[in-house]
């Protein structure tokens, strides 16, 4: 009685291992273990072997589902005893892979159900252009000038993916379904929040109005950093999430027609000019260190902004090709 217990402990062991290394990649860790569990014991790799030849027939989802029929009109094992003499050992491992493999097929399907997005659409604006969009759920989106991002809602979250520009979102909460915010550099997660998110070209802002964000790194490499009311945080090519001493309200200040510049470097202030004219404005410094800029503007009076920079800080003005460029005094 005891050896038919390990026995079927060792069938059982044999069919986990069957799903698994099907699945597996050639490089799989889990691939070492498992071929010493094989040649631990004979009984081991003949219950492996039985298993792979037994499932060669089940190889497909149809076979699968013409076997569970057939199970359940008691045909099957009368069919294959007569056509391939399977042994009472055989069939009760089938009826034991059957349940394996359809689970794993159900739990594929659901996966893949889960991550199937309900709804999708791209959201993009030129140069100058503001967009005020609500979203499926409620949710608000203001997307400021030359943004883009692609906005998909699945089952279990709600996700943008922003790749350019700037925007603020009024999050209608829903517990069951996060709402994730996707740069390059970070992942913002929320339940119910105002918050705004400013992608620029070395860097990425986050600046809470009200409620709770979770904000990481999109390689996930150091702990998140969570957001509370009235807080600003930033993310770099290189550091780590950290909070920043500004005034959270200014990240908004472009619903209004206004840009506030808060020590704001000369690659920030390039990538804030270029939403609004064209051509667009680079900067050419060699490392992160360049003149700041303190300055509150209307949009409308850009131009302006621009030609009297030189006075405010030292740099030059270059025209080259199709783009301005801000440049160091030489």
């Amino acid at each position: 009685m005891m050896g038919s217990k390990h026995e079927d402990v060792i069938r059982q062991a044999a069919a986990r291992w069957y799903v698994r290394m099907r699945e597996a990649t050639p490089d799989a860790p889990e691939r070492t273990t498992f071929e010493v569990w094989l040649l631990s014991d004979r009984r081991h790799r003949a219950a492996y072997q039985m298993i792979e030849s037994t499932m060669d027939d089940f190889s497909s989802t149809e076979r699968l589902k013409e076997l569970s029929n057939a199970l359940s009109q008691k045909l099957y094992f009368e069919q294959t005893a007569k056509r391939k003499k399977v042994s009472k050992l055989g069939s009760g491992l089938a009826v034991m892979l059957l349940c394996v493999g359809l689970g794993f097929f159900g739990r594929s399907q659901y996966q893949q159900w889960q991550t199937a997005p309900i709804s999708s659409q791209v959201q993009t604006t030129s140069v100058a252009q503001m967009i005020t969009r609500t979203l499926d759920d409620g949710s608000v989106v203001t997307a400021n000038a030359n943004s883009a991002m692609e906005i998909l809602y699945y089952r279990h979250q709600r996700l943008v993916k922003l790749s350019r520009g700037e925007a603020i979102f009024e999050v209608t909460k829903d517990p069951a379904r996060p709402f994730i915010v996707e740069t390059q550099q970070a992942k913002i997660t929320v339940l119910g929040t105002r918050f705004a998110v400013n992608q620029l070209s070395k860097k990425v802002r986050i600046s809470v109005d009200h409620g709770r964000v979770q904000v990481a790194r999109a390689d996930g490499r150091e702990p998140a950093l969570i957001l509370h009311d009235g807080e600003v945080a930033e993310i770099d090519e290189t550091a780590a999430v950290h909070k920043v001493n500004r005034n959270a309200a200014d990240s908004f200040s472009f619903i209004s027609g206004h840009i506030v510049f808060d020590r704001a470097d000369m690659f920030e202030v390039a990538d804030t000019l270029s939403r609004y004219r064209q051509p667009a404005v680079s900067a050419m410094f060699f490392g992160d260190h360049t003149p700041k800029v303190n300055a509150v503007l209307k949009i409308a009076e850009l131009e302006n902004f621009i030609q009297t920079l030189p006075q405010s800080v030292p740099v030059t003005l270059k025209r080259k090709d199709d783009a301005l460029m801000i440049e160091p005094n030489r």
